[in-house]
């Protein structure tokens, strides 16, 4: 299984790690970490199987628990940086392949502005 940017495949990773990681909290306390277990999961299956919906959303969610990893990251909890690199290479992932999308649409139009 090789693992290239603009494929999905990290992305769909990143998010599973994070579901094991809230899967890991939710001993502590189930009704705040559950749900996100289960978002996690949800997303994790769309990016896979590349619906656009599921990529937009994985997209935001990221996007959010990036900015609040790097405040955490601030305040002192190192351990919020390994969060804040495995968003940082899920995005990455995520806008490599909306590029490719682009460009394939684009092509397909005929359109030469991307």
């Amino acid at each position: 299984m090789k693992l290239a940017f603009g494929t999905l495949k990290v992305t769909a990773i990143v998010l599973l790690i994070q579901a094991i990681l809230n899967g890991i909290s939710v001993f502590s306390s189930p009704f705040i970490y559950g749900p996100f277990v289960v978002l996690d999961l949800i997303l994790a299956y769309g990016v896979y199987v590349e619906n656009r919906n599921a990529v937009k959303v994985a997209l935001i969610y990221l996007g959010l628990d990036l900015f609040l990893a790097i405040f955490y990251l601030i305040a002192g909890v190192i351990l919020k940086g390994v969060v804040a690199f495995l968003d940082f290479l899920a995005i990455h992932d995520m806008v490599s392949y909306i590029e490719a999308v682009a460009r394939e649409d684009a092509e397909e139009t005929g359109d030469v502005s991307v």
